[in-house]
């Protein structure tokens, strides 16, 4: 057997020393693309995995990894170590043996809570559990949503009373798990609190709090996170976008670069005004007029000055005639009033603020700085009443990738070329 592997291996080698270097390393290449080949056609025709469970936490996936190699089952883990993958003909089996073990053990309950109520379960505690159970069934719809690995809900539903009118609100809190560095978008935070919502009787979308696990504030009063966050990056997004869809077909690609910082003001505000007017067309609603008059004469003998006057010299028998007269008149009249009201209550995210940067390559004239400021303020619609200001640079970019990118692109094309050429020859020769 060794004389035969020697005789063999002593031909090999006097066969490649019949080759040209080129040609051996065609060969060595041509083995590997068969190895890699076999290797993939193997894979390909191996049987696909079937997932078992997903968005498993990672005390249920350590959990039910242990029961598949108690049971002898051959598994996989992918997505992170949250999903566990058996053989297609295995799924059944394997989720039949997980769940006699009790896996996994931290799925919600759900209303199955309250088929474990006796006969003699108080009425407190059956609220309790119906309370319990709700909350199971809205996280397990809640983690239905792509993304989500797990959630937990707390309700506050306060208890009704004939003898009390109590003004509590119900209020609930959620707390989302995401995988994969994940989050919720603004459309999917305001599902979850709608979803929240309708389920509790007189609960409000505004009166439920969404958190992720790292504490950030998704949703509920104060929530500067989540859809905030996510309506400046898309407005910036799309001011970048059209600057610099422009600044490409102007300049060239590869020759600017724009960045766009927008500060929103997401506080409500809320204007009420009332105005009124004086139809002078119309005629009064009604009207009063009351005139009051006094007329008195008095003639009486004075025997000395009165109190007051200035000194008077009046004989003696002398008859003095004073008379008054009086006239007041008071009308009142009602006038037709138009009274307009006006409530504008501004919607937050309007635009407090832009500052726009933009960077051009030293290939750019610098005459063109100008008409480049210009474009891009009228591009994003910059506002110089409101604060808003750019600033245009000149910087030499660094192109040294993209030319290594261009070479190697090249390199592999025309390596490629060539060994289709070899492979020509030698089948023609």
């Amino acid at each position: 057997m060794i004389e035969t592997l020697t005789i063999f291996g002593r031909r090999a080698l006097a066969a490649l020393r019949g080759f040209t270097p080129g040609q051996i390393t065609a060969i060595v290449i041509g083995f590997l693309a068969l190895i890699a080949a076999a290797v993939l056609l193997f894979r390909l025709s191996a049987a696909p995995m079937t997932p078992l469970y997903s968005n498993l936490t990672s005390e249920d996936a350590v959990a039910i990894s242990q029961e598949l190699d108690a049971q002898g089952t051959s598994y996989e883990m992918s997505a992170g170590g949250t999903q566990i993958l058996v053989a297609p003909e295995d799924v059944s089996q394997a989720r039949l043996a997980v769940s006699a073990a009790g896996l996994p053990a931290d799925s919600n309950s759900g209303y199955s809570l309250l088929d474990e109520q006796g006969m003699t379960t108080s009425e407190f505690m059956q609220n309790v559990t119906f309370q319990r159970a709700l909350e199971g069934e809205l996280a397990s719809t809640i983690e239905g949503i792509d993304g989500v690995r797990s959630a937990n809900v707390l309700l506050a539903i306060p208890e009704d009373s004939v003898f009390t009118q109590s003004s509590d609100k119900p209020s609930g809190s959620v707390l989302v798990v995401m995988g994969g560095g994940q989050m919720l978008n603004g459309e999917q935070v305001q599902a979850v609190t709608n979803l929240v919502a309708s389920s509790v009787p007189g609960l409000m979308a505004d009166d439920v709090t969404v958190t992720d696990s790292s504490g950030v504030l998704l949703s509920g009063g104060g929530a500067t996170g989540a859809a905030s966050v996510e309506q400046g990056r898309r407005l910036e997004a799309s001011l970048i976008d059209s600057a610099q869809t422009m600044l490409d077909k102007v300049l060239g690609p590869g020759l600017s670069t724009v960045s766009v910082n927008a500060d929103l003001d997401f506080d409500q505000r809320s204007t009420k005004t009332q105005q009124y007017q004086y139809p002078e067309e119309l005629p009064a609603l009604n009207g009063q007029t009351t005139t009051e008059t006094y007329t008195s004469t008095d003639n009486s003998a004075s025997d000395g000055p009165v109190l007051g006057d200035p000194p008077q010299v009046i004989g003696e028998g002398t008859t003095a005639d004073a008379q008054s007269d009086y006239e007041k008149t008071t009308s009142t009249q009602t006038n037709p009033i138009d009274s307009t009201i006006t409530e504008r209550v501004g919607a937050p995210g309007d635009i407090r603020r832009l500052t726009v940067a933009v960077l051009v390559d030293t290939a750019v004239p610098a005459e063109t700085y100008g008409e480049v400021e210009a474009l891009v303020a009228n591009a994003v619609g910059l506002d110089v009443e409101r604060g808003d200001a750019i600033q245009v640079a000149q910087v030499a970019f660094d192109t040294s990738a993209a030319e290594a990118a261009a070479e190697a692109a090249a390199a592999a094309e025309a390596a490629e070329q060539s060994a289709m050429l070899w492979n020509i020859g030698r089948q023609a020769g």
